[in-house]
């Protein structure tokens, strides 16, 4: 096997004319074209393992009224691990992530102190992304200790926001059992996230966070296509002082209802419904008091499908807290434009209608359009459109194209309440490749 002296974390710019990183991009690129395999053999103890390696490079660029200046950044993610399984019930992992630029930062990552661009929330980093050891010798049970990915349901309150250049990870101890046929039990206990956000605040760069979260969920088959979800999270910040503003330590309790129903082979229709209740720990701010709902119903003939659906981030009844989600994926939910990575005081209320076709192939079509209103006092916040091209080559490339108009309506200019962001007319696209081996 041929050994590439390459370090694939760099410290500095990736582009660099003439450089050994250029000639390695080259390498993969006519690797992945030609099919040729990045390791053809091993021997020894590389028998027992498996490495895994992610290349992500992308363009972002925002446009955001009240900043002089549009952001451009050209950003590389890079995911390198190596796996071992020395018996069959047992499996560690270690991996490491690094965030590059391919260039001058031209944005606010939120560590390079250019606040006259809009923000882009990739800065620069490299760390352990996941470190664990994998224990499956008891019956129908798997424990798994160090850090790692937690994805609950569709992740909207556990999560590891993929869409960041720089994931979120969790220091745990987590147990999986299915004992009981049909039926998954999932419990963990976290001690640090890993993310480029804190408190589900504006991103402050690489956060390693203290907490002591306790995640229980339970996935219950009620009929053929249908499942029901029970769920019990509890989140106490310890990064925070006691009761100060800023410390959204809670416990959510919620059930979720989600299936679909096959009516012909080419025919379906698909359905959403959850609620959770959101309280305070006693040492969180005060008012934590909200609900969450979401229902939700569509369906598709072919290759055209399409829903429509409701989510309420509720606020509480004076209307000074939001129903927050700080272990969520953020991006997939409220809108591309990231507008709501926080909820505001007055709560959330979002309305949204999603259609998606595979127009050529393997390229899918997606369009979503949200109106957005305050829960408390039905505020209007403002509009969005998203539209996305995606398309996956015969030699597993995903290419992306994404744009997100965000257009305020009332207040616009001003802050969202409780919040540090600015209701204001915002656009996003985003140009993304990405490869796995």
């Amino acid at each position: 096997m041929k050994i590439i002296r390459y370090n694939p974390f760099p410290h500095h710019s990736f582009w660099k004319p003439g450089s050994q990183k250029i000639r390695f991009l080259l390498y993969l690129v006519t690797g992945m074209a030609t099919h040729i395999p990045l390791v053809h053999a091993s021997t020894g103890w590389m028998d027992n393992g498996h490495i895994n390696f992610q290349i992500r490079p992308r363009y972002e660029t925002v446009k955001q009224e009240g900043k002089p200046d549009a952001a451009h950044a050209w950003t590389m993610r890079t995911i390198l691990g190596y796996s071992i399984q020395p018996r069959s019930n047992l499996k560690a992992k270690l991996e490491f992530i690094n965030v590059s630029n391919l260039g001058s930062q031209q944005y606010n990552s939120t560590q390079n102190g250019k606040t006259g661009y809009p923000i882009i929330a990739d800065p620069g980093k490299t760390a352990v992304n996941q470190a664990f050891i994998n224990y499956s010798g008891i019956d129908a049970t798997r424990l798994k200790i160090g850090r790692q990915k937690i994805i609950l349901d569709n992740s909207r309150f556990v999560g590891n926001v993929d869409f960041r250049q720089n994931m979120q990870t969790f220091d745990a101890i987590s147990l999986n059992n299915s004992s009981i046929e049909g039926i998954n039990l999932f419990a963990a206990h976290v001690v640090h996230t890993k993310s480029s956000y804190a408190n589900g605040q504006i991103p402050v760069g690489y956060n390693l966070q203290h907490v002591n979260a306790n995640l229980f969920h339970a996935a219950i088959p009620l009929f053929q296509g249908t499942n029901i979800a029970l769920y019990d999270y509890s989140y106490d910040d310890k990064s925070m002082i006691s009761q100060a503003p800023g410390n959204i330590s809670s416990n959510t309790v919620g059930l979720r209802f989600h299936g679909s129903l096959h009516l012909t082979g080419m025919t379906q229709i698909f359905y959403t419904a959850e609620y959770a209740k959101q309280h305070g720990l006693n040492h969180a701010e005060s008012g934590i008091d909200a609900s969450y709902l979401h229902v939700g119903a569509g369906g598709s003939f072919k290759k055209l499908a399409g829903h429509i659906d409701l989510e309420q981030l509720g606020s509480n009844s004076n209307g000074t807290y939001g129903l927050q989600t700080p272990m969520g994926t953020k991006h997939a939910f409220n809108g591309w434009a990231d507008m709501f990575l926080t909820t505001p005081q007055t709560g959330l209320r979002d309305v949204y209608v999603t259609l998606s076709d595979t127009v050529f192939h393997k390229l899918k079509l997606l369009a979503v359009h949200h109106d957005y209103k305050s829960s408390y006092g039905s505020i209007h916040y403002g509009t969005e459109w998203d539209i996305s091209l995606l398309d996956t080559l015969q030699n597993g490339v995903k290419l992306g194209v994404m744009y997100a108009n965000y257009q305020a309506k009332d207040n616009a200019g001003h802050n969202y309440p409780g919040t540090a962001v600015t209701n204001t007319h915002t656009e996003k696209t985003w140009v993304t490749m990405e490869y796995d081996y």
